[in-house]
């Protein structure tokens, strides 16, 4: 695989209105539900000719603009982001994998508090513990890994299953019309995560309230979000205490019992005080991703009515047609901000440490060189090695559990729902732009008569 051209930018800016989010003549593109301070930036930054990280997402069909530019021209691009500061932006598929699996790049960062921010929001900040971060990190994969084992997960489908049926069946006796992000892939993503975790059913909707706030950016110093995962964290602390007194069958229980063994210092398990941040984490985390995927999924698929049908008429297709799902609808153009542990050279250009790279995975994923035709949605694309679920170190761990959720709501919709298409034209179904993950606003649907199948 290659990248195609290995030969970096470090320009500072590509030129006025060459590439980018937003230019010279169009200060405020895309700015609709982002915050008044974020999007003033952005209009001074474009007044100097130059784009401003992230960029905005035109259209929930389209990339955002800029990124395919940038991603031919090749190499690194030294970006503002929209709080001032400065960022590598890496789009080519080639250099997304090399710099994700590179030891050198990390998420923490020596002082956090005065790290470059890719936005004003707590979620995906800088992590504090730079000097033990990569012996975190491996205890975290340690612990976690058989929790979201092949075997696990797999004995899941049947509960899974069940779920989505039940939300489906809700769906279906109050008919058409009906809007399918609040009423079936929120509700579905949200109880899966909770049961595998042990949320009880009282905490759900608190849960859900949080994970909604935390995306957004309505406080530039973060206290309000860290104030509130501070709460989830001591609910979750609770939670492990209960089920130390009573185990159920959930990762509560395990973990906390992992934690408290006489082995765990050996075992290289997370110690019990680690535990509640790293569930809240896990919470959002799986959470979101399928919240998020699966209704911009169902778009692609409903904006493309062969492949929809073709999806209808063979469920085979479902495991194919969920990869490429996850390689073409990518909510808001998935940047994922990291830091530089070191100094490093790449490519030709020089990343010093403390340094913000910010990965566009949605770039990355339509890649011509890796990917052809890559703007177009093939159900039976193979090879795909696309990079929704990022690459070495910090691959995904709930990769399995995202594909099985995924591949059942897909398989379950168009075998029900034959006729399942939108309520309004492709273009028209909204964004969300104020959310740091984005995704769509909402996702209006219609049909006809269901099947009992």
């Amino acid at each position: 695989m290659s990248s195609g051209n290995d030969t970096a930018t470090d320009t500072g800016a590509p030129g006025r209105g060459a590439v980018g989010g937003r230019t010279a003549t169009d200060p405020t593109a895309g700015a609709t539900g982002e915050t008044a301070g974020t999007a003033a930036r952005e209009a001074d930054a474009a007044a100097d000719g130059e784009d401003v990280l992230p960029f905005a997402c035109p259209a929930a069909l389209a990339e955002p603009r800029g990124l395919a530019g940038l991603r031919e021209r090749g190499g690194l691009a030294r970006l503002p982001t929209a709080t001032g500061d400065r960022a590598w932006l890496v789009t080519g598929h080639a250099d997304v994998r090399a710099l994700c699996g590179d030891p050198r790049i990390g998420k923490s960062h020596p002082d956090p508090a005065r790290a470059p921010r890719l936005w004003n929001a707590a979620l995906l900040g800088p992590e504090t513990n730079h000097a033990t971060a990569v012996a975190d990190h491996r205890r975290w994969r340690t612990t976690l890994t058989e929790a979201f084992g092949a075997r696990r997960v797999e004995r899941l489908r049947p509960r899974l299953q069940a779920s989505f049926d039940a939300l489906l069946g809700a769906l279906l006796d109050t008919g058409p019309p009906a809007e399918l992000c609040a009423d079936l892939a929120r509700p579905f993503a949200l109880g899966v995560i909770c049961d595998l975790i042990g949320i009880p059913v009282e905490r759900r909707d608190a849960f859900a309230a949080w994970s909604d706030r935390v995306r957004r950016v309505p406080d530039p110093a973060g206290t309000a979000d860290a104030a509130e995962r501070r709460s989830l964290d001591r609910t979750i602390g609770e939670l492990l205490d209960q089920r130390r007194r009573a185990p159920a069958d959930d990762l509560l229980t395990e973990l906390a019992a992992r934690a408290d063994g006489a082995d765990a210092a050996q075992s290289g398990a997370l110690r019990p005080d680690e535990l509640p941040h790293t569930l809240s984490g896990l919470l959002l985390a799986g959470y979101e991703t399928v919240a998020t995927r699966l209704p911009y999924g169902l778009l692609y698929l409903l904006a493309h009515p062969a492949a929809r049908t073709a999806l209808a008429a063979d469920p085979g297709l479902a495991p194919t047609a969920v990869e490429e799902v996850m390689r073409l609808a990518v909510p808001g153009g998935s940047w994922m901000p990291r830091y530089a542990r070191t100094d490093l050279e790449y490519g030709g250009s020089r990343i010093v440490a403390g340094d913000l790279v910010v990965f566009s995975f949605q770039s990355a994923n339509r890649d011509e060189r890796v990917f052809p035709d890559a703007g177009t949605l093939d159900l039976g694309r193979t090879p795909n090695p696309h990079l929704a679920f990022g690459h070495g170190k910090y691959f995904c761990l709930g990769a399995g559990l995202a594909r099985l959720e995924l591949r059942i709501a897909y398989e379950t919709l168009f075998r029900r729902l034959p006729d399942l298409r939108l309520a309004c034209a492709p273009e028209e179904v909204p964004v969300d732009g104020a959310s740091v993950t984005g995704g769509l606003r909402t996702l209006p649907v219609n049909w006809g008569r269901p099947t009992d199948r």
